[in-house]
């Protein structure tokens, strides 16, 4: 079954992670010359913001959508990734709903550099599963 996603807005946070994901854009406020907001992420250590071109979303049968983004790539070609990944569940919210509340999972993957290729090797990918706290609304946004 194929999902939409019907807010405006989520709002992921718990952790020490706080996140936002705008799946039509014009989250947060427009600035003449910066591009358009569609994904904002902040821990104690890292406070990034992405444009459009920046966010995988992954529409998944009976799950959900998967939404990513690249927190820290090395500048070396094969070198180490760090990516956020949230489970965004369909939300039933309208306009008229309020805001609706769920709880969801953040998914945090170090990729191993890869510089040297190499036939036995370790897992290159780690994992550290963030429990959050999610709110879908809608608000009118004026083209």
């Amino acid at each position: 079954m194929a999902i939409s996603l019907d807010a405006t807005e989520y709002m992921f946070q718990g952790d020490g992670i706080t996140a936002s994901y705008y799946p039509n854009g014009a989250g947060g406020p427009i600035i003449v010359g910066h591009q358009e907001l569609f994904f904002s992420y902040q821990d104690s250590h890292l406070s990034k913001t992405y444009g459009k071109a920046d966010v995988d979303v992954q529409f998944i049968d009976n799950v959900g959508a998967l939404v990513s983004v690249i927190l820290v790539k090395s500048e070396i070609a094969g070198g180490p990734v760090t990516t956020f990944s949230v489970l965004v569940p369909a939300i039933g919210v309208t306009l008229t709903s309020g805001p609706q509340t769920f709880k969801t999972r953040g998914i945090t993957t170090v990729q191993a550099a890869t510089l040297v290729a190499r036939e036995v090797f370790p897992a290159l990918q780690t994992y550290k599963v963030e429990h959050l706290d999610g709110t879908a609304s809608v608000f009118d946004v004026a083209l």
